[in-house]
């Protein structure tokens, strides 16, 4: 019997000898890319051993590798089926439910894991992620700190920490948390746009500048050179604005919004014709209420009373009281507050502008698809939600009117250049 017994385990630990030996060729192929060697090796050791868990689960990575997602969704499911309780193969269900786009499935698988697993990582940051896209900003803090209390080194905890304390308004732990951030990880330029919104919001604005130019001396960016100009125009310090807009100017010559917000901080200081120059470059891009008001005045001062007219008659087209003038002053209302960093008022008034009801053919479809895009583009860099960016690009139609062609192109080539990026960071 003893001898039987003995044999029996030499057996079986060849068995394991050759599965994990097996398990190693399999995550070598797919770490060197060679994902049509690791499908069929994957697809024989199924074939051979099919009450094997692990191999289910590297074939579904695989699949996921090669953008099949249904086929990775089946083969994972084998898996969860087959081991119910491994975490690892729970939190890649979990991540391909939220990739189809099932994320209350994948709420409850991600649920399921930090039951199990209170510490698992990466199903803390899915979850907390989600609570905060949702809205949810105390349980999206609860699982944080958890994960932080685990690891007190990790700046991407400290920092959204610091996030969710901003969304409850609690300014004094939002900053404790964003300086620990910045302790951690110097380089996080989040942390110090978080950290200086803060400041700004509690009227600490040498504080929020100090921040943003700390920021800067990790990388020149064109949104941080704004920010600071748009304090300094909060502050009413236009003087001050315009350089920092002018260097932001310089790294995007193409952004008609800044030429608009450098020609009104000229204007407010009295030097017309720099604001005439920049104003121009602005109306020749935008409809806008704002920039019409000021050409007709800065036309006036210098002695052009015709123009003037002109312009003050485009901005009375856009005060009549139907639903076509509504919109653009709405969505002039929206770039505004995005100017002022408020993008979650802007993207408020451009929903408002996108519920009106337009008859006409051209507004519905070409300044809505604008409109979309602005949307889109907020969420894609300025609040660095890259699925909700996808989910507004998406509803950019395409057009019969030859004008508006460039707009749908456009949103396609983001929904691509998003994707790639989130599959990249392991989020799609």
């Amino acid at each position: 019997m003893r001898k039987f017994l003995i044999l029996f385990l030499l057996a079986l630990y060849s068995l394991n000898g050759l599965t994990q030996s097996k398990v190693n060729e399999l995550n070598l192929l797919i770490i060197n890319n060679k994902y049509t060697e690791a499908l069929r090796l994957s697809e024989e050791l199924i074939n051979k051993y099919p009450d094997n868990a692990q191999y289910y689960y590297q074939q579904s990575i695989v699949f996921k590798l090669l953008y099949k997602f249904p086929q990775a969704i089946s083969s994972i499911k084998k898996a969860v089926d087959l081991d119910s309780t491994n975490c690892d193969y729970l939190a890649e269900y979990g991540t391909l439910l939220s990739k189809k786009g099932n994320d209350k499935e994948a709420v409850k698988i991600f649920k399921q894991v930090l039951i199990a697993d209170s510490l698992n990582i990466y199903s803390g940051i899915w979850l907390s992620n989600y609570y905060l896209k949702e809205k949810e900003y105390e349980k999206a803090e609860r699982i944080l700190f958890n994960l932080y209390s685990n690891d007190t080194t990790n700046g991407y905890f400290a920092r959204n920490l610091g996030l969710c304390s901003i969304k409850l308004k609690d300014k004094r732990e939002a900053i404790k948390w964003l300086k620990k951030a910045i302790q951690l990880d110097s380089t996080d330029i989040k942390s110090y746009e978080y950290i200086s919104r803060v400041y700004t919001a509690i009227e600490e604005f040498d504080l929020a500048i100090e921040y943003l130019n700390k920021a800067l001396q990790i990388e020149s960016s064109k949104e941080l050179y704004v920010q600071i100009g748009d304090i300094h125009v909060m502050r009413n310090h236009n003087f001050r604005a315009i350089p920092a807009y002018l260097e932001a100017y310089s790294l995007d010559s193409n952004d008609e919004f800044l030429a608009k917000s450098i020609g009104v901080s000229y204007y407010r200081i009295k030097k017309f014709e720099k604001a005439k120059q920049y104003l121009d470059i602005a109306n020749s891009e935008l409809v806008d209420l704002q920039i019409f008001q000021h050409l007709g005045f800065i036309h006036s001062e210098m002695g052009h009373i015709d123009s003037s007219t002109y312009f003050y008659k485009e901005a009375l087209t856009l005060l009549k009281t139907d639903n076509h003038s509504i919109f653009s002053i709405k969505e002039s209302i929206a770039k505004n507050y995005y100017a002022l960093n408020d993008f979650d008022r802007a993207i408020e008034l451009y929903r408002e502008a996108l519920e009106l009801d337009l008859n006409d053919e051209y507004y519905t479809i070409y300044e809505k698809n604008k409109v979309i895009i602005d949307i889109a583009a907020i969420y894609q860099d300025k609040l660095d939600d890259k699925l909700k960016a996808i989910e507004y690009y998406e509803k950019v139609i395409e057009p019969e009117i030859a004008i508006n062609k460039s707009y749908y192109t456009y949103a396609q080539q983001q929904i691509t250049k998003l994707k790639e990026e989130l599959f990249f960071e392991g989020k799609y």
